[in-house]
């Protein structure tokens, strides 16, 4: 899910999960608290962020990403409910991604990684403390947890930098600059993520590679709704990514995946989730008849295009 523009003032309020809403604007001292919890979950939250097959592609992923983005855009357009900020709500979206990743990992939809576990742990600590930023004993969990990702004397060291350029902004009546203290960490959180990836091959578990072009024109979102499709299709169905991408690339090689207007080609893509393409496309079935709590074990797939 990328953060380059805060475009999830698209979803209607009235849809949000109410209960899972903050109450409470953070100010002062406890803003600073929240801020330097949010840059904790973008130092640790980008783990499946690339759109590529994993085991935990679905719910998982999207709880995660969906945590990862609204911290970035609340970094970058502040938390409130001024003109392009994030609101409460939109952090009420978030709560309810993350409570249904947890509840597959529990239930078994998804293989359990202490790893994977924490990160969705560090996600909702960050997240329960920007619901109740009264709690000091919330942000003092999400340091732990943040501390025992990262396995060492770094993260503390980074927490103590953040929260002290902070409070020397708050002190001098200046609005910090969040989003440049968010890119400060972005090489620190790519090795992260690169490193518990090798941690979790090494036991077993695939990541795919990212698709990185097509054979026909494609814009940078028809080419991202692809690489969805096609991720979504190597981890649905346990075929190799350049069979996903084979497949995908035939079914959709006659749309203009360069037409981002209302009613082209990427608009129509984007009216389905990832996974619905790729059932349909992999098995011939219609939409409704993929759903991702679908069986699907009946079905044969389609002839392999040449």
């Amino acid at each position: 899910m990328p953060d380059a523009d805060n475009d999830m003032d698209a979803v209607d309020p009235w849809d949000a999960p109410g209960p899972l809403e903050p109450r409470v604007l953070p100010e002062g001292a406890q803003a600073d608290l929240v801020t330097a919890a949010l840059l904790m979950l973008r130092r640790y939250g980008s783990l499946l962020e690339p759109p590529a097959a994993s085991p935990w592609y679905g719910s998982v992923r999207n709880g995660m990403c969906r945590a990862h983005a609204t911290a970035g855009a609340m970094l970058r357009f502040g938390y409130g409910e001024g003109d392009d900020e994030v609101e409460p709500y939109q952090v009420g979206f978030a709560r309810q991604d993350l409570a249904d990743a947890l509840d597959d990992i529990t239930g078994g939809s998804a293989p359990r990684e202490e790893l994977v576990e924490s990160i969705l742990e560090l996600a909702r600590s960050v997240y329960d403390f920007v619901a109740a930023p009264g709690d000091a004993s919330l942000f003092e969990t999400t340091r732990a947890l943040a501390d025992r990702l990262a396995g060492g004397a770094e993260e503390p060291a980074l927490q103590a930098r953040d929260l002290a350029d902070l409070a020397a902004a708050r002190e001098a009546g200046r609005a910090p600059d969040t989003e440049a203290m968010a890119a400060r960490d972005e090489a620190y959180a790519q090795a992260f993520a690169d490193r518990v990836r090798d941690e979790l091959r090494a036991r077993g578990h695939r990541f795919g590679t990212v698709l990185t072009g097509l054979p026909v024109p494609a814009s940078e979102t028809g080419l991202d709704l692809v690489r969805e499709i096609v991720a979504a299709m190597a981890a649905r169905f346990g075929i190799s990514d350049e069979e996903a991408a084979t497949r995908a690339v035939a079914y959709l090689s006659g749309w203009d995946l360069t037409d981002e207007s209302d009613a082209g080609a990427l608009d129509y893509i984007g009216h389905q989730t990832p996974e619905e393409w790729a059932g349909s496309i992999y098995l011939g079935l219609d939409f409704h008849e993929v759903q991702p709590d679908a069986d699907l074990s009946g079905h044969k797939p389609r002839p392999l295009p040449e």
